[in-house]
């Protein structure tokens, strides 16, 4: 009698025993695949994204006309925070200039500013600097003799032989405050002026050129 309440004592410690093993295990695996799966997760590069909006007001200036003109639009950017890049879609309203020849006002022209692709830069984590290249083509869309607005001279396809490169830069003090931006840009060749682009190198002589300048106020959308 006493052999076989032994060999229940016997099996009952094997069976706790092999229970205890396969519960420690089992918690070994765990930990292991926890611990795996956090030096996974802090493995990954952190990536904080900003999407904000700006209502903006751009001035221009073109060395060769010495004419400064103003327009407003908005740009909406998305920051990327730790990697310290962005891309911003900037749409400007066309802009409407004199058109002066020595000296004199002959008439006005309407030019809008067609995107090619988003604009984009880096933000230093630092010192908080902004850089940001636009590529755009300038379009001559209407230029009329004064007092004459329904004489269109250049047509409708008069406009940059190549994009505009419009780099910019400024320094962004706040998610929420105003940020000026500003930078020189240089404007190439004009074609499609005229019947024939028989008006591309007057245009071009008038307009195109180095020293160009462009400051864009940037203010937060409510």
């Amino acid at each position: 009698m006493d052999h076989i309440v032994n060999r229940r004592k016997n099996i009952f410690s094997a069976r706790r025993t092999t229970s205890v093993a396969v519960a420690a295990a089992a918690l070994a695996g765990a930990t292991t695949l926890t611990a795996t799966g956090a030096q996974a997760a802090e493995s990954q590069p952190k990536d904080t994204v900003w999407n904000l909006g700006y209502d903006v007001a751009a001035t221009t200036n073109v060395k060769k006309m010495n004419q400064s003109s103003s327009t407003t639009g908005f740009s909406f950017s998305t920051v990327h925070v730790e990697k310290g890049t962005l891309s911003s879609d900037l749409m400007l309203k066309d802009l409407k200039t004199p058109v002066k020849l020595g000296g004199l006002q002959i008439g006005y022209a309407t030019i809008a500013v067609e995107p090619v692709g988003k604009a984009t830069g880096t933000i230093d984590a630092t010192t908080h600097k902004v850089t940001q290249t636009q590529k755009a083509y300038l379009h001559i869309k209407d230029l009329s003799p004064a007092g004459h607005g329904l004489i269109n001279l250049v047509g409708k396809n008069c406009k940059t032989s190549a994009p505009v490169e419009i780099p910019v830069s400024g320094t962004m003090k706040g998610g929420f405050d105003p940020i000026a931006l500003s930078g020189n840009f240089t404007i190439p060749s004009f074609t499609g002026c005229g019947t024939g682009g028989t008006l591309n190198k007057l245009v071009t002589k008038q307009v195109s050129g180095p020293g160009n300048t462009i400051t864009l106020k940037l203010t937060p959308r409510a």
